[in-house]
């Protein structure tokens, strides 16, 4: 198969989360689609390495790194949760126009659109009730903070990915980019018509799929999402709208 032939899925992962949550994916998935996961600083293999406050400044960072690394190559982007969909997004935002990019799709899982009035009732500096309250949002429990010494070392990079959530003002721009929203059946936290806002956000095609699970359903069922993936990029690799 020639690289040019191949379409590179970059994954950003949600608040909290790592590159990690997406290193089984190319085993899954077509050879024609590579997966690539971004690691954030903060976690995992960066965990020395300060975490971004900002999103918009994560933002400018990625996307000088992807313009230089995917010139004349197929890319698309995948996110979870807001955190992950939004950077996506932005970072589009900032390439969509660089004439040597092929950004082909974007994928948002289980996220509040950019322009969602985002109201989690969460106080950063109360780290106990927002560990708690987080949990019960989303579902997921996070067994590490149980153990002082590693809560310790989280919690500065968990606090600072909800801090980019939190202050992110919410945006009505548009990316000329196909979007592809999905959404759990039993999600508590992101109703359908919250993920459904991301029609919003393009001037292209727009789909809205519902999946079976909870707000984290990616851990258990990354297959639910990776069929939507593979059916949507291999679609247009043929050529097929």
């Amino acid at each position: 198969m020639k690289n040019d032939d191949v379409i590179y899925l970059l994954c950003f992962p949600y608040g909290g989360g790592g590159a990690s949550v997406y290193s089984e994916w190319n085993k899954q998935l077509s050879p024609k689609i590579k997966v690539v996961p971004i690691q954030l600083p903060g976690r995992e293999r960066e965990i020395g390495e300060d975490p971004f406050t900002d999103l918009n400044k994560a933002a400018d960072h990625y996307a000088t790194i992807i313009e230089a690394e995917y010139v004349n190559k197929r890319i698309a982007f995948f996110g979870h949760c807001f955190l992950g969909s939004t950077l996506a997004f932005e970072v589009i935002r900032r390439l969509e126009s660089v004439p040597e990019l092929n950004i082909e799709h974007l994928f948002a899982s289980a996220a509040f659109s950019p322009s969602s009035i985002r109201d989690y009732g969460i106080d950063l500096e109360q780290e106990d009730e927002f560990i708690t309250k987080v949990e019960k949002l989303t579902g997921l429990k996070n067994e590490a903070f149980d153990i002082p010494d590693l809560k310790e070392l989280l919690m500065p990079t968990f606090k600072a990915d909800f801090e980019m959530d939190i202050k992110y003002p919410v945006s009505h721009a548009i990316v000329n980019i196909p979007i592809s929203a999905i959404y759990a059946d039993h999600d508590v936290f992101v109703s359908r018509d919250e993920v459904e806002q991301w029609k919003q956000h393009t001037s292209k095609d727009y789909e809205l799929y519902e999946v079976e699970g909870e707000h984290m359903y990616l851990l258990d069922r990354a297959d639910l999402a990776l069929h939507i993936v593979e059916k949507s990029l291999l679609n247009y690799s043929e050529g097929s709208e």
